[in-house]
């Protein structure tokens, strides 16, 4: 009975593996969890035809029936209903055990069903493949663009092959931006270090200098010449070399991260000499300031200009890092100083201003000479003129003196005679010239000591007097005689005054009435505007605290210190009124129109207002001074403290200029006695440059 069992067994068996080995790529029984040959349906119909001439091989062997005998009784055939299989054939339970193996000649496979496993993270490169070994002239350390960064910024290769050739299109775009080193490289000759997508990208971030250096041509030129020497040099490889590299954020390629470049003291002092005294007229500050961060050396600017953006807040600079001169005044071996030529401000072909730099030739004031011998007349030990001078003041003294003593003789004579009882030669003149004469005569008249004013023509009064009473008399009678004649007179004579209203004009222009147009100053204002447009005009607002006013300091003045949350805030809500305002007028078609803030402000970069406030430090802007305010306790937060500091480099306005605390604060003491801006600053200054276009002017 357990012979049958087990033979009813191995014939279930056999037909589940005739009809389910075709699927999961034949995988071996004991490896299938699932006693059921249902769940693995192969959804490709190929692997369930080799199975199907398989089953054909054990049929034919009959030969496996002798394991039969052992189960003599037939009667067993209950038990078949376990070979429901569409096989019937009975011989073929006997043939299980080559059954198994020889379902399939080929070895086991992964079904192509699981899911794909995550890739590996990608290795780092091999130093072998960045390394810049050879610093030999002829080399590059960088060469092409491979990749970018996650904020887009490109990302140089470090590649240490053999300079290359000059495409036509990378000559031409060299001429273009780079033309001093062309010509130094020996132009289409020459090899370089470079691709003309790198120029694109040089080009780009250059341009955003020329602004600050638009007094200074040399300066622009010099800077462009920096960046094109240091990317394009044929023997880039002699002072640069890649430290550090990354994987791009785009293709996962190797780009640098940090390189140290080696320059000479003259090549970084020459680049700073020229640009230092560059002024940015738009802030009527220091062009290096902007685009040095302040930098007082030639060293400190080249630092600047290669610190990653990654370590600045807002993230503004070099897309990798770039040590100048990291080992002071030695060089690593095989590394040779960058000497390059560069322009000085004074040069003929790049001629600055006097203002951007006063080392220029003709602009120094000269050295005095010896002063003039003296060709005057002289007497004794002062001159003639003073000689002059003084004797005519004593004239004028000693007639003065002379006149007052001869009038107040005269005075004293006639009152004498009065006093005697006198007449004068004409009696009535000289009794109404005479204080109480007329009463000492006939007894009539005032009282005694009264005094009456001589009359018109009297010879006591002064000439000067007896002339103006005269005339007056004349024409006094000449208006009385002939009213109408003097009516009309009257009326012409102003009449012909007012000719001159015919050529009225209200002016409006405030520079006009006090600077006269043939002057020397409208003459050099005007060719300036010329040149470099219109210059902007200046509105400001001041805001100051009181000794009732809430603060935390009490500044060296006094008065409480301004900046406070509170008073920041408050200031925005001032600023929101000030942009509110609007004024409407007619445009020149006659259609009615509004002008405000926004529209009639100055705005050398861009739509933003170039408004000098210290509402800059967060971009005029409330929301992102709040969000800076809550930040935690260990984040870089731009508080108005840390801005005072950083003011050239994070604290950055909406127009990208930096925010001089000088300029924004008032009330403070620049003495010894400054503790600091926080401290000592009593007031906020806002500045409004408004742009003088023509149709900006009243």
């Amino acid at each position: 009975m357990r012979h049958i069992v087990l033979a009813s067994l191995l014939l279930a068996w056999a037909v589940a593996g005739s009809n389910g080995l075709n699927f999961e790529n034949q995988r071996p029984l004991g490896d299938d969890p699932s006693p059921s040959p249902a769940p693995p349906p192969s959804p490709e119909p190929q692997p369930p035809k080799p199975p199907s001439p398989e089953p054909s091989p054990p049929a034919p062997s009959p030969e496996p029936s002798p394991p039969e005998p052992p189960s003599p009784s037939p009667q067993p055939s209950p038990p078949a209903p376990p070979a429901p299989s569409p096989q019937p054939s009975p011989p073929e339970p006997p043939s299980p055990s080559p059954e198994p193996p020889t379902p399939s000649p080929e070895p086991p496979a992964p079904s192509p069903e699981p899911p794909t496993p995550p890739a590996p993270a990608p290795q780092p490169p091999s130093p072998d493949t960045w390394l810049t070994k050879r610093h030999e002239p002829g080399y590059c350390a960088m060469y092409g663009i491979c990749g970018r960064r996650k904020d887009g910024d490109v990302l140089n290769c470090a590649n240490n092959t053999q300079a290359q050739a000059a495409s036509d299109e990378l000559a031409h775009k060299l001429q273009a931006t780079c033309p001093t080193l062309w010509a130094e490289q020996g132009g289409a000759a020459g090899r370089y270090c470079c691709t003309a997508q790198q120029i694109d990208k040089l080009a780009g971030d250059t341009g955003k200098v020329a602004p600050f250096t638009v007094g200074c041509p040399a300066c622009l030129h010099n800077f462009v010449q920096l960046w094109c020497f240091l990317s394009c040099s044929s023997d880039q490889a002699t002072f640069t070399n890649v430290t550090q590299v990354q994987l791009a954020a785009d293709n996962n390629a190797t780009a640098v991260k940090e390189i140290d470049v080696w320059t000479s003291a003259e090549f970084s002092s020459s680049l700073y000499d020229s640009c230092k005294d560059v002024k940015f007229g738009a802030a009527n500050l220091p062009a290096m300031n902007f685009m040095g961060g302040g930098a007082k050396n030639g060293q400190e600017w080249l630092e600047f200009l290669g610190e990653v953006k990654d370590k600045r807040v807002p993230p503004v600079g070099s897309p990798f890092q770039q040590n100048f001169n990291p080992t002071g005044n030695s060089t690593p071996p095989g590394i040779t100083l960058a000497v390059g030529k560069m322009a000085s401000c004074g040069d003929p072909l790049f001629l600055c201003s006097c203002a951007d730099c006063p080392v220029a030739p003709g602009c120094s004031i000269p050295t005095p000479g010896p002063p003039p011998e003296s060709r005057t007349c002289r007497a004794g030990a002062i001159s003639c003129w003073d000689l002059t001078l003084l004797l005519t003041y004593i004239a004028l003294v000693a007639g003065t003196a002379t006149v007052y003593a001869r009038n107040k003789r005269a005075k004293d004579r006639q009152l004498l005679d009065a006093q005697l009882g006198l007449e004068a030669q004409e009696p009535l003149l000289g009794m109404a010239a005479v204080p109480g004469a007329a009463a000492a005569v006939d007894g009539a008249g005032g009282e005694e000591g009264d005094e009456t004013e001589p009359l018109p023509g009297d010879v006591h009064y002064p000439w000067l007097e007896r002339q103006m009473q005269t005339a007056y008399t004349q024409l006094g009678e000449l208006c009385a005689r002939k009213p109408l004649h003097v009516i009309l007179g009257g009326t012409l004579l102003i009449a012909f005054c007012l000719l001159g209203l015919i050529r009225f004009r209200l002016e409006t222009n405030p520079q006009q009435l006090w600077v006269g147009p043939g002057s020397r100053a409208a003459r050099d204002k005007s060719a300036y505007e010329a040149s470099f447009g219109p210059f902007y005009r200046v509105a400001q607002l001041i805001m100051s605290t009181t000794a009732s006013s809430n603060g935390s300091y009490i500044g060296t003045s006094g008065m409480p210190g301004i900046v406070t949350d509170a008073n920041i805030r408050l200031l925005f809500d001032m600023q929101d009124q000030v942009d509110a305002l609007s004024a409407s007028y007619n445009t020149p078609d006659g259609q009615p129109a509004s002008a405000a803030l926004t529209s009639v402000c100055f705005k050398p970069f861009g739509t933003a207002c170039a408004t000098q406030s210290i509402l800059q430090f967060w971009h005029m802007d409330r929301a992102f001074y709040a969000s800076e305010q809550a930040k935690g306790k260990y984040s870089t937060k731009l508080t108005p403290d840390y801005c005072f500091g950083h003011w050239a480099t994070q604290c950055r306005s909406a127009f990208e200029a930096p925010m001089d605390p000088h300029v924004v604060l008032g009330g403070f003491s620049t003495g010894p006695d400054f503790r600091n801006y926080s401290a000592d600053a009593t007031a906020f200054v806002i500045t409004y440059p408004i742009d003088s276009a023509p149709a900006n002017l009243p």
